[in-house]
């Protein structure tokens, strides 16, 4: 009986540690500065055209009103790998920030802003207006 719990404090234990270590990670994608310029992001994985790779990238859109989503999907799911393309135009002046990704793209109020990176980093990360702070979507990159 003593040898079960041990078992279980030692896991317990280790689920504490792991939890505080992703914790820096976790908070890292809302402090970092933008360096691009409004409705462009310097990502993107393109042919000299400008145009992505069709068979590998996943390409979104989005309207927002008064800080809030009104068009577009509650998720987008893509694989490690994959080019992922989001269009956002709001009607008020905001920041799309990916999280886990810090990626980010300004809105200038009734233009549309794409952010173009690659989805390097399995997991679900949310992407979230930061001025208004509302959810547009969570993206889902499986391995």
């Amino acid at each position: 009986m003593l040898k079960h719990t041990e078992d279980c404090s030692r896991v317990r234990g280790m689920a504490v540690v792991a939890a505080f270590a992703a914790l820096p990670l976790a908070l890292a994608g809302c402090g970092a500065e933008s360096t691009n310029t409004p409705g462009t992001t310097s990502d993107a994985s393109s042919s000299p055209t400008g145009e992505t790779d069709a068979a590998s990238a996943a390409a979104v859109s989005f309207t927002v009103e008064g800080g809030e989503r009104v068009s577009g999907p509650e998720q987008i799911d893509v694989a490690v790998g994959e080019t992922v393309a989001i269009e956002v135009t709001s009607d008020t002046a905001d920041e799309v920030h990916v999280h886990g990704y810090n990626k980010t793209v300004a809105l200038p109020p009734g233009e549309p802003a794409t952010l173009e990176f690659d989805a390097a980093i399995a997991g679900v990360w949310e992407i979230e207006l930061h001025d208004s702070g509302a959810l547009l979507t969570e993206l889902r990159v499986t391995p």
